[in-house]
């Protein structure tokens, strides 16, 4: 697999690797550039053919334009953070006293009940209001579900590619979001929510295992992020709600990727395709503190007013922000077409998630944070 991967983005590299030594990286790369010389788009991965991604209509729009001249860059803690200091500082009983990063998902609401056709539909007051304030917003899902056509998310013994990520704020309150490994050329990115905000001795933690004395893949130091520029943390900006970050090597020398394996980051060739997601959901909601998976049972849609997909599945709490949207997963690895994120901070409920669309900005955004 990893060899595909890397045929297919040599050009990418090639040219990116040429663009950091001319020291001009950002400003001349438009997505139309970038397209080129990757030699791939929306519709180059078999993954579903409805609903095509089609480019913003107007310059500005989400998704249109280039990026800044640098993204945003966080250094998330001192240079003598490394792998011995995050399993040091990063015991069992500071992982498992860790709360989500992003906002709660009310607890109340569940899937409503589609009543008969002739009848009117019976939903909550909660989730009622929210649909008017949404709508008011121009934000609503083309279609919405009845609790047929919702998937039920499973727990599972996790994947090897998919973690969490951990830090703590200046007063060591801790928190964290779920993300996972991308298939990268120096093998030490993982992507996550860019509202899943960076704090100090930030940590990542694949295949996460509650209460284990010993995680199955280590703990390791996270040194970088990257965002990019156009991200604010406001809905008008939620199309952007992705980061990069680097991974810091482990004791043996290897990186995390060698370890865990990663996914390769794909266009996102359809809003309506079948995904598979995972996250982690926050141990005040589901008690099991353990990885979810929802299956591909229903497709997913787009999210009317933005560039982002829509999934009804249950148990998206919040911690799952940042869990990665595969196609053709295997059961640890797969094709990344979204991650958990955008509007509203990934979703209004525990049963509706959103996702930007991978676009060309994101590769201009990865390939930035490869070099840097």
């Amino acid at each position: 697999m990893g060899e595909r991967r890397r045929r297919r983005f040599g050009g990418v590299r090639t040219g990116v690797a040429a663009l950091v030594a001319a020291g001009v990286l950002g400003a001349v790369f438009a997505p139309s550039a970038l397209a080129g010389i990757s030699g791939s788009g929306a519709g180059s991965h078999p993954m579903g053919d409805a609903a095509p991604v089609s480019a913003s209509p107007t310059p500005g729009a989400p998704g249109a334009g280039t990026m800044a001249v640098s993204p945003k860059v966080a250094t998330t803690s001192a240079t003598t953070w490394n792998a011995a200091a995050a399993a040091e500082f990063w015991t069992p009983a500071r992982l498992a006293s860790a709360l989500p990063a992003d906002a709660p998902k009310p607890v109340t609401q569940q899937p409503v009940t589609q009543q008969p056709v002739t009848q009117p539909a019976a939903r909550s007051s909660t989730r009622t209001a929210a649909r008017t304030a949404a709508r008011a917003a121009g934000v609503v899902a083309d279609s919405v579900p009845n609790s047929s056509s919702i998937a039920r998310s499973t727990h599972f013994s996790g994947a090897s590619s998919t973690g969490i990520i951990f830090y703590a704020s200046k007063d060591l309150t801790t928190h964290y979001c779920t993300a996972s490994v991308v298939d990268s050329h120096y093998g030490n990115l993982i992507i996550m929510a860019a509202h899943c905000n960076p704090g100090s001795w930030m940590a990542y933690v694949p295949k996460y295992q509650h209460g284990a004395a010993k995680q199955p893949y280590g703990i390791w130091a996270v040194t970088k992020v990257f965002k990019d520029s156009h991200y604010t943390g406001t809905p008008a900006t939620s199309d952007y709600d992705y980061a990069f970050a680097q991974v810091a090597k482990n004791a043996k020398g290897q990186t995390i990727q060698s370890v865990t394996g990663g996914n390769w980051l794909s266009h996102t060739p359809s809003y309506s395709m079948y995904v598979t997601a995972l996250g982690y959901p926050k141990i005040t909601a589901d008690s099991a503190d353990q990885a979810i998976r929802c299956h591909p049972n229903y497709p997913t849609q787009r999210l009317t007013g933005y560039r982002q997909m829509v999934l009804y599945c249950t148990g998206f709490w919040g911690g799952t922000s940042g869990g990665p949207w595969i196609t053709y997963f295997n059961g640890n690895t797969g094709y990344l077409v979204g991650i958990t994120g955008g509007y509203e901070e990934g979703g209004p409920n525990s049963w509706t998630s959103y996702s930007p669309i991978f676009d060309d900005r994101i590769f201009t955004l990865f390939n930035y944070a490869e070099y840097h």
